[in-house]
């Protein structure tokens, strides 16, 4: 008898192979009030997602917490409704609804179950077209809010991100205007109306369908949302605001209810449209962009000083944020900024061995393929390439570039743009 140990020879690995992997497109359909329908379709699972994408965020605000706020009191009553009726109602149709805030994007986010899609996607035309912004729930959201932002600000990484963010911005750019305690209080209900009418309405509005969508489910949206024009936001584009730091690039923050360092070292680096982006995006994967990067084996593996320390390229606009991020033992920040420096100085100076390599390019890939496999991934990703600016051909670009970026480039890259001296650090320490 033949054992199943003869058959297979466990001690080698069997060899990596190329898969092509093709990425599905959205179909694009304007409606008849020149709303944007983008459309991607998957057999499966009965569910269907509905993204509304408005056109403004943060970046138009006119007071501070005036579009979260705003978006926040959509789900809290409208005309025939109240909150308790929507929230029931959408719960009896097993419907999820999820609210967020851009820089310069709102999105309102429907699931929800095929068969119930008429339903659902009334309710939510309802609490898009006639919100009521009862005060009474204003008041609580407010509250509760103040509270936890409270709590928030007794958390070292929180602390450290909000330094972070104003050294490098400074205190009037969107990205570091910083919410203080006293921001709850001056925000008022008219504040939320006013943003509500100025940026809510179909000339403001794209639309995302994904899931188990067909004909139906199309002529639906297009019936609620696309044979009319409503609302009475209007266009408007992004402010030009000018990115003043404070001329503090590092700081060192004593916070006594802290028993750890957090750590927050970053820079802006270049648009998501320059050449250099992509390949970047290789180069940061392999200082501190997965498990087995460079920081990781270093700072927690070998030295022991953190269980996590990673570095990343935050795209909140177009220009990338670089930024390494980490929480360490109280007395070993200036050790950990140390072998950061030394980390970056090694990718100056020393080329990628092509074995490590090909492990973060399989890494890359990977992540890749299992990000966007399903319909709702995919749309996540073309809304994002949509409010970056970014061409419909970005994810082959990626992975062209995860399979093309070699170790001279990664040095290149790493002498120009992995430079100490440009990283601004927070240390927020007990």
């Amino acid at each position: 008898m033949i054992s199943l140990s003869d058959m297979f020879d466990r001690s080698t690995p069997p060899p990596i192979q190329s898969v092509p992997f093709a990425f599905r497109k959205p179909t694009r359909m304007v409606l008849a009030n020149n709303v944007p329908l983008y459309i991607i379709k998957v057999s499966g699972q009965e569910v269907v997602r509905v993204d509304f994408v408005f056109a403004a965020g943060k970046w138009h605000q006119t007071q501070k917490l005036q579009a979260v706020f705003t978006n926040r009191m959509l789900r809290e009553g409208c005309r025939g409704y109240s909150s308790s009726d929507l929230a029931e109602r959408l719960d009896y149709y097993g419907a999820w609804l999820e609210l967020s805030v851009a820089m310069n994007r709102t999105f309102v986010t429907l699931y929800t179950l095929k068969k119930f899609f008429s339903y659902t996607i009334s309710l939510v035309q309802r609490m898009l077209f006639e919100p009521t912004f009862p005060e009474t729930q204003f008041q609580t959201i407010r509250a509760n809010n103040k509270v936890q932002f409270m709590v928030n600000m007794q958390k070292g990484d929180v602390l450290a991100m909000r330094a972070l963010r104003r050294s490098i911005y400074g205190p009037f750019h969107p990205c570091g205007m910083q919410v203080e305690e006293e921001d709850y209080d001056a925000l008022q209900l008219a504040n939320l109306i006013d943003y509500f009418h100025r940026h809510y309405g179909s000339r403001t509005c794209s639309i995302y369908l994904s899931g188990s969508v067909d004909d139906v489910v199309v002529k639906q949206v297009e019936s609620l949302f696309g044979s009319f024009e409503w609302g009475n936001g209007i266009p408007c584009g992004s402010e030009g605001f000018e990115i003043c730091p404070d001329g503090e690039t590092s700081n060192i923050i004593k916070l006594t209810s802290v028993v750890q360092s957090s750590i927050r070292m970053g820079t802006l680096l270049m648009d998501v449209n320059d050449e250099d982006y992509l390949p970047m995006r290789v180069l940061n994967t392999t200082l501190g962009g997965y498990f087995g990067s460079r920081l990781m084996k270093n700072i927690r593996e070998e030295k022991g000083y953190t269980y996590h320390i990673s570095s990343d390229l935050v795209t909140n606009t177009s220009q990338a944020l670089f930024l390494i991020s980490c929480d360490c033992l109280a007395d070993k920040s200036t050790e950990v900024i140390d072998e950061v420096h030394r980390e970056m100085y090694r990718l100056q100076t020393e080329l990628v061995p092509e074995e490590e390599l090909r492990m973060i390019r399989n890494y890359m890939m990977g992540e890749l393929c299992r990000n966007y496999e399903g319909a709702f991934s995919l749309a996540d990703a073309y809304i994002y390439m949509e409010h970056l600016g970014l061409p419909s051909t970005y994810i082959e670009k990626t992975m062209e570039a995860i399979d093309s970026t070699d170790s001279v480039r990664l040095q290149q890259l790493a002498q120009n743009y992995l430079r100490p001296e440009l990283l601004h650090a927070i240390v927020v320490c007990p």
